[in-house]
């Protein structure tokens, strides 16, 4: 069976300390039309070097020494410059953490989607705006025939990274690399940009590489999971399997939730309440409510955390 991506024995280095130190070593990796993979491991892991050489791409003071990346019968490693900044864009687009990094803030949402498909010579600019308005709808995107005509400073953070994955989307390519898209989100947004990369992916049959330190985000988009460890692969399956059971003590070390636990006594003595509040209610000068009828307890030795979105009141 001929996969849509394949790569093998890939090494990669890095140059640092007046030396070249391995990064990626000798990973193996398959990608399927419409498939979603997961890439998972620490800071360190190899996670996005090794996404990035699936598009043919290093980071500056990076380098493949050896292996093999075919996409579609064509060997990346060997293929021409030209041939290779044809392919990135129309048909391996790349998905990056920080949204706000990625938009030239001078520049309109809609007239930076419509960029890359003019380009490659896919469609004309009209063609392109109709399009892109399609995709900020299948978004959920609000007012998706008119946000396009704002500036990215414009629109919230969680807006801007579901324009980030429609920009993706804009030439329908093979394949998306999202590295680490929702990290910088708070946990409600995160939801729904989850949800929307899950959508979009599955209405265009796109294949996908999921760059993440997160098993809870993974588990609910990936097919297969390849869990990474000081640039070498530790695990490899279906993500139901693996998540069930996994066969290697660093993948159970990643699942795993510790709990601390101490004998009668001291559990007698962690039940203790030491800060109770209760019915409470706070506004601003202005009269704004900021809390309304809050109540909680913090035993001895427990830890309580306060989450929420931005605005829902959780410093106060």
């Amino acid at each position: 069976m001929n996969h849509l991506l394949s790569m093998k024995k890939i090494q990669i280095e890095g140059f640092s300390d007046e030396h070249w130190t391995p990064i990626v070593k000798g990973i193996d990796l398959t990608l399927d039309k419409g498939e979603v993979l997961g890439l998972i491991g620490e800071s360190g892991a190899g996670k996005s070097t090794l996404g990035l050489a699936a598009m043919g791409f290093n980071r500056q003071g990076c380098r493949i020494v050896s292996g093999s990346i075919v996409f579609d019968d064509i060997e990346l490693t060997k293929a021409p410059k030209k041939e290779l900044r044809e392919l990135r864009g129309s048909r391996i687009a790349y998905v990056a953490q920080s949204a706000a990094a990625s938009f030239n803030p001078a520049h309109r949402l809609i007239k930076q989607y419509a960029e890359t498909p003019v380009q490659h010579g896919l469609m004309n600019l009209s063609e392109a705006v109709e399009k892109g308005i399609d995709i900020y709808r299948r978004l959920l995107l609000p007012d998706p025939e008119k946000i396009g005509y704002r500036y990215p400073h414009q629109i919230s953070g969680g807006q801007l990274q579901r324009a980030m994955v429609a920009m993706a989307m804009s030439c329908q390519p093979d394949i998306i690399v999202f590295d680490e898209p929702t990290t910088a989100l708070d946990v409600t947004t995160q939801i729904e940009v989850l949800a929307a990369i899950k959508e979009i992916t599955r209405q265009f049959d796109t294949a996908a590489i999921y760059i993440t330190h997160d098993l809870a985000v993974v588990a609910q988009l990936a097919d297969r999971i390849m869990v990474l460890r000081y640039g070498e692969l530790v695990e490899e399956g279906n993500t139901r399997e693996l998540l069930a059971n996994p066969k290697e003590e660093y993948t159970r070390q990643l699942l795993s939730v510790r709990t601390l636990r101490g004998d009668k006594e001291q559990l007698a003595k962690n039940k203790a309440v030491i800060l109770e509040v209760k019915d409470v209610s706070a506004s601003y000068v202005n009269g704004i409510k900021v809390l309304k009828n809050i109540s909680l307890k913090i035993r001895r030795r427990k830890t309580v955390a306060v989450v929420g979105e931005s605005g829902s009141g959780k410093r106060a």
